[in-house]
Parts: C-alpha cells; structure tokens; sequence
C-alpha cells in the first residue's frame, strides 16, 4: 500500500466514524455515554443530561440542558439532587435523617423490573436496573378558541428502600422547560404505640396507633443558567396588599440567605442569569415555587436546618447534606449553619436549596400498606424564550436567541439591591456528625442504546481516536518494503 492509498483510507475512515458518532460527541461533552441521556420529546423540545448513582444521595443528574422546539441548546443546572430527608416523630421517639444516615443507593437503591417501568426503558449502574426512563403524555398543556396542544414530559424516577419505607424520586422534564421535582413515599408505617400514645397519632386497630411524623424533603440545586456558573444571581418576590391592588416588589439576595414561604405576600424566588438575555431584552431565569407550603415544620434548637424553607449559599464541595453534613475540615453541620457566615455571594456559583413538608397523619387505610404521598416543587422559565414555546407562532421561533450582555442587569421594577435579606438565617452552629462516607460514584464506560433518540450505542472521541490509531497502525504494518 502507498503512502497517498494510506492517507486516502485513514481520511475516509476519521469521515466515516465522524458521522456515526456525530450525536455522540455531546455525550462525551461532560460524562462517559453509559451515563449520558438525550430524549427528544414529541414537540421535537429536547432534554439532554448527565445522571450518576451515588451511596448516599442515590440518583443525582448533571449538565442538565433544555432545548425548546426549534431554539437554542442551553444548560439549566449544572447539578442537582435530593440533599435530606428528615423524619421526626410526634413522640419524639425517632428523629431519622435518611439520607446522610442510611442512604438512599447502593444496597438500599431497589432492583428495578420491567413491570415497575411500563413502556419505559430501565438504566443499569453496574448490573443493577436502578433507574426508569419514560416519555410520558401530561395532558392539555396549551388549549385556545381555535385548537389544543397536548404534552409530554421526560420522566426520571428510583426507587430506595429504607426501612419499613419505599422512596420514589421523581424528575419530569416538561416540553415546556418546567421541571417537576417530587418525592413520593409508600410502603409500610414504621413505628407503632400503644392506645396510651394515640395524641402521638392515630388508632389504626386495637391498641394499635401509627405514630405521627413529618417527612421534610430538601433539594440541592446548582443553577449554571446558560451553562455560566457566576453570573447567577436569585430574586425574591413579593406582592403587596395595596388599596384594590397588589403591588411587586423585588429583592435581590447578595448574602447567603435562608428564608421561608409567606402566602400573605404570595412569595417566590427566581434564578436570574446576569449575561444572556432573550430577543426581547430580558434576562433569561427559571422560577422556583414551594406550591405544597401547607405543611411546614419549624423543629427545637438542635434543628435549625428545619426553621426555614429555601436557602441560598456560595457553592462549597463540603456542603453535601441539608443535616447530619460531614464537619470535616471546618465544614458546618446543616444548612443554618451553611448561611451563617452571611457570605457575599454576587460573582459567584450559587446553590439554592428549596425544601417542601409533608406532615403524615396516619389512617386505617394505610395498613398493611399504605398508598404512596406525593411531595413536589416546580422549577419554571421565565423569558427562557419569548414567547409559549409550544405554540407554532413565528414570533417564538426565534425565541431563545438574544443576546448576551456581559453584564450583571437587572431589569425589574424594584431596584432594590439590599445586601442582607436573611433575616431568618440561624446564626448558630451544629455539631451533628456524619455516619459514613460516599463512594458509589461510578465512572461507566459503555452507553446504553436509548430507542428512538439519537446518539445510541454511539463512541465517545476517545474511543474514536483509539480506534483509528489502531486501524493506521495495521494499516500501516500492511505496507510492503
């Protein structure tokens, strides 16, 4: 063979392998493809993320990217997972933090079936199906005089078992952008008193009482709005009772902050990238409401994670837990004392910690096995685009273009600019310990095939990069003298 047959061949064969990893290329982009996955919904919007299963946290999700029918490809969250789960008890007889203390992976993380995944597709960490993948319809989503849009969600969900308890973390990615975080909770009531205890609960049969409890659900959440972690920033807004109308007012959290729901000023809190603007002007952010306010604990001293509903903090590697967090090498205890130190956070990669109550009440119905109890909160885009992305109008199209500023602005009415919101921040410490350590992150090498999504079975550029300096190393070794 000749040297210019050699360069022909190796120039056909880099072409060749191009295209059929071409939508794998973004796969390798931040993980290896076995734990990439790329769903293009029926409106042709797309979600494309990285997941991994850790001994503690169970599932987390990274680089998680949404694509509007048409628009442009942008990152949301750089990572985002389950943070505590914390069940007191009405007796004061247990007061369990699930996630830190027992874990909701490794041998706690339940083997999947193909019965628990109907039209699905499960996900294996090592040999074990431990995570169910379905495109499922969510009914009307857009409907006016002239017609009706239906839609679909990617949804995510595992299943731990821990205790007499079966927990369901739930992802549903909507077409729209929205991203519903919930936590259902089934199985079997796990503590018991006698007739004596029954205003700790509820008599379920004879001299039987389920005992009260509450489940508090946090989340962490690592915004990278458009894929840059330091020029978020998070608004918290309020709407106030005037003379026949209510008037917003806007503030902006400079500080690490922790605040709590307030239905009189119907509060919530957004995301605000400070770079990226959409066509009209407007920063691009995604909303964070705490829809299921109704239950709320506010736990003893030793509890102050418990006082308060949403924190904002400086990303920290060691701030894993919402309680029980490891206090190695300065670390603080829980999230009151994550916020303590009243950080400056302007300028920085900021996480927010969102959390939602469900305070269960035991009935006769919940044995032997109770019905599973559903906990959400929902992330929304707010001028993600500029206009529904699911209507066919031409002005939306182009949405998701715009422009970005390079500065941090701030387009509301209220310019307000308060450095300290935190009024509810704890300003104490905690000296809970961690029980274990993390290590079930697995790295994975192989990609499995996702039907009808692109990229399936596809090689990452390091695998193509190997193989055609073997096949010019045989190609080569084939040359004559």
């Amino acid at each position: 063979m000749n040297t210019q047959t050699l360069k022909g061949s190796l120039l056909l064969l880099l072409i060749l392998l191009t295209g059929l990893a071409s939508t794998g290329l973004q796969a390798a982009e931040y993980c290896s493809d076995r734990y990439y996955m790329d769903a293009t919904l029926p409106n042709q919007a797309r979600w494309d993320m990285c997941w991994e299963h850790r001994s503690r946290e169970g599932i987390m999700l990274h680089k998680i990217h949404y694509t509007p029918p048409g628009g442009e490809r942008r990152m949301v969250l750089n990572q985002a997972g389950l943070a505590q789960i914390h069940v007191p008890y009405d007796d004061n007889g247990a007061r369990y933090h699930d996630i830190s203390d027992y874990g909701l992976g490794g041998g706690y993380m339940a083997a999947l079936t193909d019965d628990d995944c109907p039209g699905g597709e499960l996900l294996a960490f090592n040999s074990k199906n431990v995570l169910c993948r379905q495109v499922e319809a969510t009914g009307t989503a857009l409907a006016w005089d002239g017609g009706v849009v239906q839609g679909d969600a990617l949804s995510l969900f595992s299943v731990s078992r821990v205790g007499a308890y079966n927990y369901i973390p739930l992802w549903r990615f909507q077409d729209n952008g929205a991203i519903d975080l919930g936590m259902g909770a089934t199985g079997a009531l796990q503590r018991f008193g006698s007739a004596s205890l029954e205003q700790h609960g509820w008599l379920i049969s004879s001299n039987r009482v389920g005992l009260a409890h509450l489940h508090n659900f946090f989340w962490k959440l690592d915004f990278d709005l458009n894929g840059t972690p330091d020029d978020d920033y998070v608004e918290e807004l309020n709407f106030i009772q005037g003379n026949s109308s209510q008037l917003q007012e806007r503030t902006r959290l400079n500080r690490e902050s922790a605040r709590s729901v307030d239905p009189e000023t119907l509060r919530f809190w957004r995301v605000v990238d400070g770079g990226q603007q959409n066509i009209e002007g407007q920063p691009l952010s995604y909303d964070i409401r705490l829809i299921q306010a109704e239950h709320r604990d506010s736990g003893p001293d030793e509890e102050p994670f418990t006082q308060n509903d949403f924190y904002v903090t400086r990303e920290n590697p060691c701030e894993l837990y919402a309680s029980h967090n490891p206090v190695t090498d300065g670390c603080a205890g829980n999230l009151a004392g994550f916020v303590a130190d009243n950080e400056d956070i302007r300028g920085q990669d900021i996480v927010v910690w969102p959390s939602t109550t469900f305070y269960h009440m035991p009935r006769t119905e919940d044995s032997p096995r109770m019905d599973a109890h559903w906990s959400f909160l929902s992330i929304t885009p707010r001028d993600w685009t500029a206009g529904n992305p699911l209507s066919d109008s031409a002005d939306v199209l182009d949405g998701g273009a715009g422009t970005d500023t390079g500065t941090d602005t701030d387009t509301g009415t209220d310019t307000d600019t308060d450095t300290d919101t935190g009024t509810d921040t704890d300003t104490g410490t905690d000296t809970d310990t961690d029980t274990g350590t993390d290590t079930g992150t697995d790295t994975g090498t192989n990609r499995p095939t996702i039907t009808g999504q692109g990229g399936g079975g596809s090689l990452s550029p390091r695998d193509l990069l190997l193989l055609v300096l073997l096949t010019a190393g045989v190609l080569l070794r084939s040359r004559r003298p």
